[in-house]
């Protein structure tokens, strides 16, 4: 039985495809994907959820920018605390429903901490929030707000995404599964905050979801990392007529597709990158599947499971 398992779910997933985001959808989504762990809920085993939170923020950041001249402005680092009140209360409460109350389950606010001197704040590449079109993109752009375009014109936010050092609140989380809370955690990446002076000061970033997830599942020894994304698992050639799903293979062979390029640095490579870090901290599986498949790929049946064991 697994004692320690880490859900990781994509931000993204929490709106159906060509769907906007609403509360209700989250919220429905929530309950779609966590409802078939109903077993696992009502065992011994010790459950941390994380979650990526790319357009809630980014549309977090809109309600700001709106706002502006109203309301007193919030830096990014903020909008992701916000992003994790409002993500891990669909979680929390779908928790809670699903085992009708049976256990505890408590969102924890998450600081990570990063290297203030991380090249990553000169180069702002990771997405957040919703496409804008041509006009309102130009728009932003010329505010000074870094963009990244599609074949369509349209334009989406690039933030800096510092590589996570250590996870502040680790001993918390600890502490909180020993005493059977389910918890909800580093959502979003966690809080981005840097040291000086031996004092903790938040920064205008985004941490990579995937990266804070591995780092946190190495650090409370979890048995299983479950990384959940949009498609059935990790492919090579992905989009094009010879795509293929890989189904089992070693951290060192995965590793080796990634530098060849198969996984982009925005959508499948911090997951590969993740999953591969944390079998060799810890020498066991991961797995990447899509929400449907959670189960089965719990079970070792779905999804590419990342694994030391495979010759």
């Amino acid at each position: 039985m697994l004692e320690k398992l880490v859900i990781s779910l994509g931000g993204n997933a929490f709106a159906g495809a060509n769907e906007a985001m609403t509360m209700s959808g989250q919220f429905a989504f929530a309950a779609a994907t966590l409802e078939p762990l109903s077993r696992f809920l009502d065992s011994d085993s010790q459950l941390l959820v994380t979650h990526g939170n790319g357009p809630q923020v980014g549309y977090i950041l809109t309600r700001v920018e709106e706002a502006l001249g109203k309301a007193y402005s919030l830096p990014l680092e903020v909008c992701v605390a916000e992003s994790e009140g409002e993500i891990g209360y669909v979680l929390q409460q779908t928790l809670h429903n699903l085992t009708r109350g049976r256990h505890p389950v408590a969102t924890l606010l998450t600081q990570v901490l990063v290297d203030a001197n991380d090249p990553a704040f000169l180069n702002p590449t990771k997405p957040v929030g919703p496409w804008f079109e041509l006009q309102q993109a130009a728009t932003l752009e010329a505010a000074g707000i870094a963009l990244v375009y599609d074949s369509d014109g349209r334009g989406r936010r690039v933030v800096p995404s510092p590589r996570p050092i250590s996870i502040v609140e680790v001993q918390v989380i600890r502490q909180m599964l020993e005493l059977g809370v389910i918890v909800i955690a580093a959502g979003g990446g966690g809080i981005p905050v840097v040291e000086r002076n031996g004092r903790l000061e938040g920064v205008e970033a985004v941490v990579d979801k995937d990266l804070a997830t591995a780092l946190l599942a190495v650090a409370i020894e979890a048995d299983l990392l479950v990384l959940v994304t949009g498609v059935p698992g990790v492919y090579t050639n992905f989009l094009s007529d010879d795509a293929c799903l890989l189904e089992h293979i070693h951290p060192d062979e995965l590793e080796a597709l990634a530098s060849a390029g198969h996984f982009p640095p925005g959508s499948m490579g911090p997951k590969v990158e993740a999953a591969i870090h944390y079998v060799r901290a810890t020498g066991k599986r991961a797995v990447i599947c899509q929400p449907g498949d959670l189960v089965q790929a719990i079970a070792g049946k779905l999804g590419t499971i990342i694994d030391a064991e495979v010759k």
